[in-house]
């Protein structure tokens, strides 16, 4: 059973509803109030619901979400036991947006760790706005080593990166009713999402178009990097190799995953949409 904190929600103003912000966060002590300040500071004014996932946290996670929600009532903690990035995803497309969130137009996500530059927010909306057929729209990053070179290919390839994305509200609610969920304990999420959201949740067609995800170059997110060199376990986490399980509908697939990130610009301490991006093959039907 996962543990709902639920502060006050926000109010509709007469020009805009409320954002919804969904924050993948385990062990984030040391970044969650910036990244909190990021969404609230980036467009001052705009009402925002945020929901922290926090899964399987052992550090003081929650208690700075708590603390954060003293001045920022409209902060909700989900504090999820598993510690598992998909599972939290899981978590809030199956439970939390039906349970407390199920009308938005539009639902945001991001990472714990980073922090959305600002004015990136209304420019993912402005994305879904511009190319009706997209059912996401992705963010470029704004820091790291390979910074320029990994926000190219994210808007040439019409990638997605898990740091900072949206997808459009009636999209989240068909990944709900048809029952996708992402496998448990997979690095390289955001590859798989990515490939799904071109699919239009029909992997057995194999219908990839780009167009459905919509690169946003005026959004940007900044995160901390990670030095490779010195631990190259922590860059590429708990990546699992050889095939990977996910349900769509009524149906599980095998995707293909390469035994180890494919250059060492996927090491610079975030995955980079080339390198996600390789990570989904053709699936096959289980």
């Amino acid at each position: 059973m996962n543990n709902y904190e639920t502060g006050s929600y926000a109010s509709a103003s007469a020009s805009a509803t409320p954002w919804c912000v969904m924050v993948l966060a385990h062990n984030e002590e040391r970044h969650i109030g910036a990244c909190l300040d990021s969404i609230f500071d980036g467009e001052p004014g705009r009402a925002v619901d945020v929901y922290v996932m926090a899964n399987g946290c052992t550090d003081g996670t929650a208690d700075v979400v708590r603390k954060y929600r003293e001045r920022r009532p409209t902060v909700h903690l989900v504090d999820i036991k598993m510690g598992d990035k998909c599972n939290a995803w899981n978590v809030f497309i199956h439970e939390t947006i039906p349970k407390c969130c199920p009308d938005k137009s539009i639902y945001y996500f991001m990472d714990g760790d980073a922090r959305i530059v600002p004015g990136s927010l209304s420019a993912l909306e402005r994305g879904l706005q511009r190319q009706p057929a997209a059912h996401a729209a992705s963010a470029p990053p704004a820091s790291g080593r390979s910074m320029e070179h990994d926000a190219r290919e994210l808007l040439k390839g019409h990638h997605l990166v898990a740091n900072l994305y949206a997808l459009r509200g009636d999209f989240a609610r068909r990944a709900h009713a048809e029952g996708v969920r992402l496998p448990l304990k997979l690095e390289g999420d955001d590859g798989l999402l990515g490939i799904l959201i071109k699919w239009d949740l029909r992997p057995q067609t194999n219908n990839e178009d780009p167009v459905r995800i919509e690169p946003c170059a005026d959004s940007g997110f900044i995160f901390q990097s990670v030095d490779w060199k010195m631990n190259p376990e922590s860059a590429h986490g708990s990546m699992r190799t050889g095939s990977s399980l996910f349900v769509c509908g009524r149906r599980s697939h095998l995707m293909r995953m390469p035994s180890r990130p494919s250059s060492p610009s996927s090491l610079s301490g975030r995955r980079t949409p080339s390198a996600c991006a390789r990570r989904a093959k053709s699936p096959r039907s289980a």
